[in-house]
């Protein structure tokens, strides 16, 4: 409750406040309980990794716009990000293996995993951007709003064996675009 009476003395409007408060409320347990599975239960770095993610929405007033099912991604992505950033700096100080205390993905990895930890949520987005309507339609509904399937066929009016064949499509054209980024960048350092 005092978090909060911090990041409302940090708006300037009332509108925003109004709004900042409808997100804490609905999102902080949520937030609280992912950074303390990614940190182990650490109360205490979890506690951080939230109130973290809610300065960075503060910082970037814009965000408190979005509708709620791309703020909730949004939202969520930064706490791992945050989640995880803390726990490398808690293994450092440590001088512990971080292979021990969480998988990281790899390049590898499934679309899912690196939507879920991704390290630069901006990054992805601006890929997701890339593909076309029905690809990043599909993949926003199913990764960012937790939709099953059924429910995604009944919003874009296509059957659930549709939407599992543009599911596996578009995570495949996600992967290739954000595998070819990456192999640029690291040409690019050469």
């Amino acid at each position: 409750m005092v978090l909060l009476g911090l990041y409302l003395s940090m708006l300037e409007t009332e509108q925003e406040r109004r709004r900042m408060s409808e997100i804490y409320y609905a999102h902080q347990k949520t937030c609280l309980f992912v950074a303390k599975s990614i940190l182990q239960d650490d109360v205490w770095l979890a506690e951080d990794a939230v109130h973290n993610t809610f300065l960075a929405i503060i910082k970037k007033k814009e965000l408190l716009e979005l509708p709620d099912y791309r703020l909730r991604a949004l939202i969520l992505a930064i706490v791992k990000r945050r989640a995880i950033d803390l726990l490398r700096h808690k293994i450092r100080h440590k001088s512990e293996n971080i292979d021990d205390m969480i998988s990281i993905p790899s390049s590898e990895d499934s679309v899912e995993v690196t939507i879920s930890t991704s390290e630069d949520f901006e990054r992805l987005t601006e890929h997701l951007q890339r593909l076309n309507e029905s690809y990043r339609s599909v993949l926003q509904l199913k990764y960012f709003s937790d939709l099953p399937n059924a429910k995604i066929g009944e919003y874009l009016g296509i059957t659930s064996r549709q939407v599992e064949i543009l599911l596996y499509n578009a995570k495949l054209r996600l992967r290739k675009s954000l595998n070819d980024a990456n192999s640029d960048d690291r040409r690019g350092a050469l």
